[in-house]
């Protein structure tokens, strides 16, 4: 398994725990997050703060049947749930992620819908 291919499985072993800290270390202190072309995110504290109100009150998970990976680049198909604490309404999905490495880590993410 490439450098990157593993970053994308112990971030996701991260996620699934509901453990902000251990998914966050897998970022690059630079990461940057993108939904398509825009820019939603930049740096490791705004990436901890994105994530931390579905951290601290959803429940959520998510699973990656498919994962490919070429140098630096990894895309996975991720299945993706949460519930929202307020009406307790669950929803669900699916989202390609393409990661890019960077200096050891997980430095750009893309979301594409």
């Amino acid at each position: 398994m490439s450098r990157i291919a593993d970053l994308a499985v112990q971030q996701l072993i991260a996620y699934n725990a509901s453990d902000l800290e251990a998914f966050v270390t897998w970022y690059h202190e630079d990461v940057r997050v993108f939904e398509g072309e825009a820019l939603v995110c930049e740096g490791r504290d705004a990436f901890r703060e994105r994530y931390r109100r579905l951290f601290t009150e959803f429940e959520f998970g998510g699973t990656v049947d498919e994962r490919l990976n070429v140098g630096g680049h990894c895309v996975e198909l991720e299945v993706w749930w949460r519930i929202d604490p307020e009406t307790g309404t669950r929803s669900e999905g699916e989202i390609l992620v393409c990661y890019e490495a960077l200096d050891g880590l997980i430095g750009v993410v893309r979301f594409l819908r």
